[in-house]
């Protein structure tokens, strides 16, 4: 190999441990991580609702999810629904269930708005 092969290719591996450095570990140590809220709708025609808590438990429970607060908004759901919704909510300290007349001061709670 000659010379300038061999910088090139030091170069090279540089730059590529220099960016595993800067997006892996520079981005976890600043601790920036925003809080996200997420508002699911319950609807009576909705009936995929129970194959959607049961997906969104699973990622609750292998902490792949980045939500920190999951809203059920009752908008007309069927007394089963919100039975569900009240379990699994019992079962998530993050989910909460509410009404649609709730929301605006639910949001100022976990947004922290005045």
């Amino acid at each position: 190999m000659e010379n300038a092969e061999i910088t090139a290719l030091a170069v090279v591996a540089f730059i590529a441990v220099l960016e595993i450095c800067c997006f892996f570990i520079c981005s976890r140590l600043r601790g920036k991580s925003y809080p996200l809220c997420t508002v699911l709708p319950v609807f009576a025609e909705d009936d995929e609702l129970e194959r959607r808590l049961e997906y969104i438990g699973t990622l609750i429970e292998d902490g792949s999810s980045c939500v920190e607060t999951l809203i059920l908004l009752d908008c007309g759901g069927s007394d089963g629904q919100i039975e569900l919704c009240r379990e699994f909510c019992s079962h998530f300290r993050s989910a909460e269930l509410l009404a649609q007349e709730d929301i605006e001061d639910a949001m100022r709670r976990f947004i922290h708005l005045s």
